[in-house]
């Protein structure tokens, strides 16, 4: 039984390193976050999002302006129509400039952003582009950042 414990695990380990498996789960990001939002799930956005939380160019750090953001970004009716994957990167040293560039985000990224981060970046039905940054944990990917639309 372990040997078959390990077997798998080393599968999932070479398949999660795939790239088009990466494809994939930033799909589903895409797909699962825009999900929420369209259908209000306010709870379910806060629990995803980590603090610090990188807000276009703002640093918001405590959980309840999180809430407060979500809450308010679905009471004002904002959907997300058509949304088209575009691409998903690692988060590298020039990660920060497509947020903005200030020492206040690069230093964000810095202390804040963990190893095997990504970025991904979709568009709308009416063309304006979006952008998360998202992290990975045990169940999953968390938002650590959003920008747009612009």
């Amino acid at each position: 039984m372990k040997k078959i414990m390990l077997i798998a695990a080393a599968a999932l380990l070479v398949l999660s390193s795939c790239a088009s498996f990466i494809h994939m789960q930033d799909t589903n990001t895409v797909n699962s976050f825009t999900d929420l939002i369209n259908t209000g799930k306010t709870d379910k956005l806060v629990k995803m999002s980590k603090t610090p939380f990188l807000l276009d160019q703002e640093i918001i750090v405590l959980t309840r302006d999180i809430k407060t953001l979500w809450r308010n970004i679905i009471k004002a009716g904002y959907k997300i129509k058509e949304p088209q994957f575009k691409n998903g990167e690692p988060v590298n040293e020039n990660t920060y400039l497509e947020f903005y560039n200030s020492m206040e985000v690069k230093t964000f990224f810095k202390k804040y952003v963990k190893k095997g981060s990504r970025v991904i970046q979709f568009k709308t039905g009416n063309g304006k582009r979006i952008i998360l940054l998202v992290e990975p944990s045990f169940f999953g990917r968390n938002i650590r950042g959003f920008k747009g639309p612009y």
